[in-house]
Formats: structure tokens, sequence, C-alpha cells
């Protein structure tokens, strides 16, 4: 079992006051990565909430890195990406005051808009009243975005409320096995085909292995969000896909049951519909998290300075 506990960026700067040039760190919160760098550089309290709210607002921005300079905003026709293939990586530009640019290197694809800034500002986000962060609650709900040039746009308007009294830990164990399987069907009335062998699967896996066991089926190329259950077809628009993989994911404790589950699509190559092709599996433990709050003052990060072959810690 690990946990892992989300801080923020307190003790990232103390490792620059101690004179770091490198901070290699443990879980932390995404956007407490550029908050560290600017309470270190601008001398920023840890309790000037609308300053905090400001550099994690920047951090939120880059810290998917060029997905706020067009990458998966792209949608041809509808929203157009110039030079997908050399994206460029953002900048901020912070302000001592917290005012925000952000912008990208000169001479890269992408594009840097109020759309794309609008789309990664509500990237993730439950309430945009209340982004809870280690190191700040922002409230984004006044932020404005505005285009000020090409290639770069004006943030401002965050908000920030005293930090919450809790830390986000999350545990990750092992809990007994996972399996997958798939198979495809192409050609001309393929979409039915693969239904018959979903249907056949299922009951099989119905007839062969417990309750316990816990199954999902997909149709890859045609419905692979609804559990394999066809909501959301339209009638009529999937019936000529030329290309369909049924995809199998099941979980139980026992090890045999989980390769029994996976076998029985194996065997829908000679026993299932016809022309059934390209039949992969695989198997291993299965890792599950779980999540919690912890009391903040059960927290003591720690940090240590190498310099050469000596450490201290602080």
């Amino acid at each position: 079992m690990a946990a892992n506990v989300y801080l923020g960026a307190e003790p990232l700067i103390r490792a620059m006051e101690g004179g770091a040039q490198v901070v290699i760190t443990g879980r932390v919160a995404d956007p407490a990565l550029a908050l560290a760098p600017l309470c270190h550089h601008h001398g920023w309290a840890l309790d000037d909430w609308d300053r905090l709210a400001a550099g994690t607002l920047a951090g939120h921005l880059i810290e998917c890195g060029a997905q706020v300079t067009g990458g998966y905003f792209a949608d041809p026709g509808v929203k157009e990406v110039p030079g997908m293939a050399t994206l460029g990586y953002p900048i901020v530009e912070v302000e001592r005051d917290g005012r925000l640019i952000v912008t990208k290197p000169p001479g890269t694809g992408g594009l840097v808009t109020e759309q794309t800034v609008k789309e990664q500002l509500l990237y993730e986000i439950h309430d945009p009243a209340a982004y809870l962060t280690p190191d700040v609650v922002l409230d984004m709900t006044g932020v404005k975005i505005r285009q000020v040039g090409k290639d770069r746009v004006a943030v401002s308007g965050a908000r920030g409320r005293p930090a919450p009294k809790t830390l986000k830990t999350t545990i990750s164990f092992l809990d007994g096995y996972q399996g997958e399987a798939e198979i495809s069907y192409a050609g001309p009335n393929a979409v039915a085909r693969a239904q018959l062998a979903r249907q056949t699967l299922r009951e099989r896996l119905a007839m062969r292995c417990p309750n316990e066991l816990r199954a999902r089926f997909d149709l890859i190329g045609v419905s692979s969000v609804f559990d394999g259950d066809d909501r959301g077809w339209r009638e009529g628009e999937v019936d000529a896909a030329p290309d369909v993989r049924l995809r199998l994911a099941v979980e139980h404790s026992d090890r045999h049951m989980v390769e029994l589950a996976t076998q029985e699509l194996l065997a829908l190559y000679c026993c299932g519909p016809a022309g059934g092709g390209g039949v992969r599996r695989h198997h291993n433990r299965r890792l599950k998290t779980a999540s919690f709050l912890l009391p903040r003052e059960q927290v003591r990060p720690r940090v240590t300075i190498y310099e050469g072959e000596t450490t201290h810690e602080q």
C-alpha cells in the first residue's frame, strides 16, 4: 500500500529559499508547481490570498501544457488550430500584482485565444467559486479574459480565500485481478455480428462465472462509452460501420476466474459469429485507489537539500 498527500507550494518554496536549483518532489497539487516559484520570485506571503489565487490560476492554465495553446482544443471545421505538428507550449507572464498574460513562444504552432484559455480555465473544475487547492481556495467567478494581441490573452480578476483545513490524500493498494480481451469484426454487417458476439459472451459468462465477476462490454468504433447497452445510438447511423472491435473488461478476486472470462472471448474465434479476428488477452493485478481528507496539522513535509556529498534538512 502506498499513500500520497497532495501538498502545496510551501515545501517547494522552502527548497528554493535553501538554494535548490532543481526540486524533486512527491505528489503536489498541479498549480503549486507554478505558484511556488512565483511566491519565491515575487515575495508573495502565504496568506496573500488574492495573489496566491492569481498564481494558482496561472498554474491551472499551464498545468496541461499545450492544452491551452490548441492541443485538445482542435476540432476540424469547428475549431481550427494551425501548426498542430509544432504546438508551442504555453508561457504565462505574471506581474507582482497578480496580472497574467498567457502566450507562447514565437514561431511555434497552435494559438492562444480567449476560447483556448476559457476551455482550459474550466477544465476539471467542479465549483468555479471554490476551486480547492492546498494553498488557497480560488474563486474564478469574476475572472475576465481579454485578447490583447496575437497569441496574447490577459487574465485578471482571480480572488482567493484561506486554504482548506484538510489535505487530499490518496492511497493505492492491490485488490484482486483484472483482465481485458478484444476481437474485431469487419466488412458487411460488422455491427450485427459484433452485437451477436457481445450477447453470446454475456450469456456464456453468466453460465460459467459467479456473480462476483464484474464485466464490461464495449463496441469500439460504434459505442464505447455506455457500457455496451447501445444508449445514444441513432437509428441507421451505425449499421454500416465497416470495423467494430468488441472489448471485454473483467475484475475478480480470483485470477483463475478472470482468465476463464477472457478465454470465453477467445472462444468466439470458432464458436462465435463469422469473421472475427485479431484477438488479444491481458491479465494483471488490479491496482485500486481511495481518497480521503487528512487534517493539515498531521502532515509535516520534509525538505532535504543536497550539496555535493553533503545534505541538510529543513
